[in-house]
């Protein structure tokens, strides 16, 4: 049975949103997550205005979320909204096996963030490989968070923004900025799984906080910075980053009254408002590179908050992620300028119509409001956190003696 649903006024079934409704068959009562279910219309509250589109499982006959259609991008996105229908027909040992019947020799490598799923070593067709198995629980404990559908929400969107990216993204990158090869991705309803090659298996190691590593992966960054200048984020978050103002107002809620709190949305402005946008990883942490033995080739990987953003904020995290506040105050700048150095050479190759000047002028403005940006999520997060070092509130310090403050 095929119905259209209002939303905010608008009959989705109208060309303007491509004839998508929803399938919907036997769903009654009220929904969660800010949704009201009345006959065959489903309003939601606030903008953008949103088609939603349904699938049954064909297993155990529940619907579970599929996309959003965004009436003002004009495109479709995960949905980052919590309905809270949960899929328990398998767990994610079982999907995998389902969608990977010739895997062998199967291990747990690792459990995914508050389990949220499962790191699986396994051989496929004699190859080593490892499988990313994701569903999120109903119920996330972390001794930092306290659940709430925003959170829930937040995590759920992010592995979803990440089978997008291997599935669109990560093909294009040329191999200064490579991604971890994905061979396969599977995806249905709240549940999903990404197969790669073992790095370890091709020579790759974690990446370590060493002078060569440091430089190998700022090299990287550069490279992926500028081949991803000015493009679409179609399919990503529209905003890169996990600490953004807009996706922590739990955080912010919390932050006591302070000129940090007071400044954090002109901080956010100033950073959306860069005319140079590009593609940022948005969780550049040392843990999230891989480098190669004697060739110092890397590999990023784990792209659940990649999306639009100054990359000057891959580079704020990925150093406060390695250096110490010492070697943050002694060496930052200088890896700052290597980082410039090679964000130059890679421009001058991949967007030889930009000018670098301009792009390295603007970002080095916004060097400060990096830092006090994540500061302001840590304030919120984790007032006592090891991070909120000397060297971040020295920025933020300078943040306000530029603003006359």
């Amino acid at each position: 049975m095929r119905d259209s649903f209002d939303i905010n006024g608008v009959d989705t079934s109208s060309d303007e949103y491509g004839g998508y409704a929803g399938i919907f068959t036997g769903f009654a009562g009220a929904v969660k997550g800010g949704l009201s279910y009345a006959g065959s219309k489903i309003q939601i509250m606030g903008d953008p205005k949103i088609c939603l589109f349904f699938n049954e499982c064909d297993q155990c006959k529940k619907f579970s979320l599929g996309m959003q259609y965004c009436a003002r991008k004009g495109y479709h996105l995960p949905l980052p909204i919590d309905f809270s229908l949960k899929h328990d027909c398998m767990n994610v040992r079982q999907f995998v096996k389902k969608h990977f019947p010739d895997i062998k020799d199967i291990e747990h490598a690792a459990s995914v963030w508050s389990d949220c799923g499962e790191i699986i070593r396994c051989k496929l067709n004699g190859e080593a490989c490892v499988i990313k198995a994701i569903e999120v629980p109903q119920q996330i404990n972390h001794s930092r968070i306290t659940q709430s559908e925003f959170a829930l929400a937040r995590k759920r969107q992010s592995y979803l923004v990440e089978f997008n990216w291997y599935q669109q993204f990560s093909g294009q990158l040329p191999l200064e900025a490579a991604a971890i090869p994905c061979l396969n991705a599977v995806q249905e309803n709240n549940q999903q799984a990404l197969l790669f090659a073992d790095f370890t298996a091709c020579g790759y190691q974690q990446a370590q906080a060493s002078p060569a590593h440091i430089d190998a992966i700022l090299r990287w960054l550069a490279h992926f910075h500028a081949v991803n200048l000015s493009s679409t984020a179609e399919g990503l978050w529209p905003q890169g980053s996990y600490w953004h103002l807009a996706t922590r107002p739990d955080e912010y809620a919390r932050m006591t009254h302070s000129s940090l709190k007071v400044e954090a949305e002109n901080i956010d402005t100033a950073l959306k408002q860069c005319v140079y946008q590009t593609l940022i990883h948005g969780d550049a942490k040392l843990a999230n590179f891989a480098i190669k033995l004697h060739t110092n080739c890397v590999y990023g990987y784990d792209f659940q908050y990649v999306g639009k953003g100054v990359g000057i904020i891959d580079v704020m995290y990925f150093l406060g992620s390695c250096l110490s506040d010492k070697a943050l105050h002694t060496d930052a700048s200088a890896y700052l300028d290597q980082y410039y150095d090679e964000l130059a050479l890679a421009l001058k190759r991949y967007k030889p119509n930009i000018s670098a000047a301009d792009v390295i002028a603007s970002w080095d403005e916004l060097w400060a409001y990096a830092w006090a940006d994540f500061y302001r999520f840590l304030a919120g997060w984790s007032p006592e956190h090891l991070k909120i070092n000397r060297y971040m509130q020295s920025q933020f310090n300078y943040y306000l003696t530029k603003k006359g403050m």
